[in-house]
Parts: C-alpha cells; sequence; structure tokens
C-alpha cells in the first residue's frame, strides 16, 4: 500500500498544475502596480490626463448606451413583426405598451427630496407651488394671491 502511494505521490509531484494561480496574481499585480500609487505621488499632467480618459470612458458609455436602445428597438421590432404573422401582433404592441408604462412609472427618490405628494413627506411639508384646498378656499373668501395673504 505504501508503494502505491509512493509511486501516486512521485506522479503528482512532478505535474504543473493547469493553472499558476500565483504567477498569475503577480503578473496581475505588477500590471495594476499604477493603482496602488498614492494620489500626492502624481503629478498635474497626469491628474489631466486622467479626467480627459474619464471624460471619453464616459462618451463611449453613453454612445453604447444608445447602441443598446437601437439593439432593444430592433429586437422588440423583429418580435412585433413575427407576432402580427402569427396574428398575435396588437396583443404583442399592447403587452409592450403596458410594460414600458410599468417599467417607466418611476424612480427612487434621493435621500433629501420631496414627494409632489405631501402625505409622503415629514410633518407634511408641501413642495414650493403646490396650491391646496385651503389656497383656493383663502383666495374665494379674501381675494387676490396665497402668496400675498397672511
Amino acid at each position: 500500500m505504501e508503494t502505491k502511494l509512493a509511486e501516486f505521490r512521485k506522479t503528482h509531484a512532478q505535474k504543473k498544475p493547469l493553472i499558476n494561480w500565483h504567477e498569475i496574481n503577480s503578473r496581475l499585480a505588477s500590471v495594476f502596480s499604477f493603482l496602488s500609487r498614492k494620489s500626492s505621488e502624481r503629478k498635474p499632467q497626469e491628474e489631466k490626463e486622467e479626467k480627459e480618459e474619464k471624460e471619453e470612458e464616459a462618451e463611449e458609455q453613453s454612445i453604447s448606451s444608445w447602441k443598446i436602445i437601437l439593439l432593444k428597438f430592433f429586437i422588440w421590432l423583429i418580435l412585433l413583426l413575427i407576432f402580427i404573422r402569427l396574428e398575435f401582433g396588437v396583443i404583442y404592441f399592447i403587452i409592450s405598451l403596458l410594460y414600458l408604462m410599468w417599467s417607466n412609472l418611476g424612480s427612487r427618490r434621493r435621500r433629501n427630496q420631496l414627494s409632489a405628494y405631501s402625505v409622503f413627506n415629514p410633518n407634511f411639508e408641501k413642495i414650493q407651488g403646490t396650491f391646496s384646498a385651503e389656497d383656493y378656499d383663502r383666495q374665494l373668501r379674501r381675494g387676490g394671491s396665497p402668496f400675498f395673504s397672511s
């Protein structure tokens, strides 16, 4: 039994692993060594180059987002044509509109952003320009604008 174990260890000790993680790790560390530098070591020219790179990346992202939107539109159009061929085009179109309305119902507000509906705000605070029933009543009884009345 021990001879088999010795043979097994001998054969496996000679084999190299398929992926040498230590070597890959050291190569990645050398490639991305510029990330470990302190910001105080950076030169003003490097900072300008970084800003330009960030602007270019933002522009590329906006271009790629338009490409994605166009791709989605063409996929939707192809599916519409398929469903028209299957005589379910109107149903597909209506379901698409319902999905579009549902997906664009709104997004989350920021932490300190007030809601248009005062009942959702702390202390029922109204946003500027809100016209309420009290304002209407005040205008009817006393006349004039609610902004000038006390």
